[in-house]
């Protein structure tokens, strides 16, 4: 269904003709294509569309770690005022009768991650440089302090709606676990200073080796916001660690940008068990993913 769609969206907003199109990744709100035309390449991304509550009343696990298809034009905008890369965004719009959203942008032609010191520095660098850009309350780009939440409050109230739905498909006995190891810190949890503009799962973006590596440019770029520095980090650390090693350099690459937060290591097991509780959830019915994903959350919480 989707590629049907995209020789009419080039034709329309690009004033080309598709050829060759290839499926990049697919998911159960989204699908990417590369699209080769008149001899450049396009990324075509189509999401679900879904009604867009005004920010005062947009549900709280959105506000923490959620999508808001609208942020793509205001994030886009940001990054590319602060210098950081993003790809050309070309044309976006809705499909009304598909009930889907759609961006056109340029393809980025990027080399596998290799998890190298280099990798990892380059990493450290990015994700630094654009945490330096702050504000003092969290949420999406156009969204003002008066539709902002109380950070620690909303992030308690997601975190223990998601411990209620792993009740379905978590044991007893890990869920006592995750209660005993958590509830503290969310107790404890205060509200940052300032809020670090990033993607809410740590990093996403697309790099090239040309001997060093860099980057080519930011992808999901409507996911991004301003929320908690800790939060992000111990994502970006939870994910490379389903990767392989996590190399330190990182931390020296990132800090000559933005310091990390010296709480950062006491609540990171309160982090990482809030992805994992959505992972899991998100995994319940994939069993090849939802084991591991377990697994990682005994580690957390251990």
């Amino acid at each position: 269904m989707h590629e049907d769609l995209i020789g009419p969206l080039l034709r329309k907003d690009l004033g080309v003709e598709a050829g060759a199109i290839r499926p990049l990744t697919g998911g159960e709100v989204g699908r990417v294509f590369r699209v080769d035309a008149a001899g450049a390449s396009y990324a075509v991304k189509f999401v679900q569309a879904r009604s867009e509550p005004p920010f005062s009343d947009e549900p709280v696990d959105d506000r923490v770690y959620g999508s808001r298809w609208s942020n793509l034009v205001p994030a886009h905008t940001l990054l590319r005022a602060n210098g950081i890369a993003v790809p050309a965004l070309h044309a976006h719009g809705t499909l009304p009768d598909e009930r889907l959203n759609y961006a056109i942008l340029d393809y980025l032609d990027g080399d596998p991650d290799d998890g190298s010191p280099a990798w990892s520095a380059c990493v450290g660098r990015v994700l630094g440089r654009m945490h330096s850009l702050t504000r003092p309350y969290p949420g999406w780009v156009d969204m003002q302090p008066a539709d902002a939440v109380h950070w620690p409050s909303a992030f308690a109230t997601s975190f223990k709606g998601w411990q209620a739905r792993a009740k379905a498909h978590l044991s007893p006995a890990l869920l006592r676990a995750v209660a005993r190891r958590c509830e503290p810190l969310l107790a404890a949890l205060g509200e940052p200073e300032q809020f670090v503009f990033s993607h809410t799962d740590g990093f996403q973006g697309i790099l090239k080796k040309t001997g060093d590596w860099a980057l080519l440019g930011v992808i999901d770029i409507e996911d991004h916001q301003f929320t908690d520095q800790r939060f992000v980090l111990a994502g970006f650390e939870l994910s490379r660690a389903f990767y392989g090693p996590f190399d330190p350099v990182f931390w020296g690459a990132y800090a000559a940008f933005r310091p990390v937060d010296p709480s950062y290591a006491a609540f990171k097991p309160l982090f990482q068990t809030y992805y994992l509780l959505v992972w899991t959830w998100v995994f319940r019915g994939r069993p090849s993913l939802l084991e591991p994903a377990v697994q990682r959350l005994e580690r957390v919480i251990d």
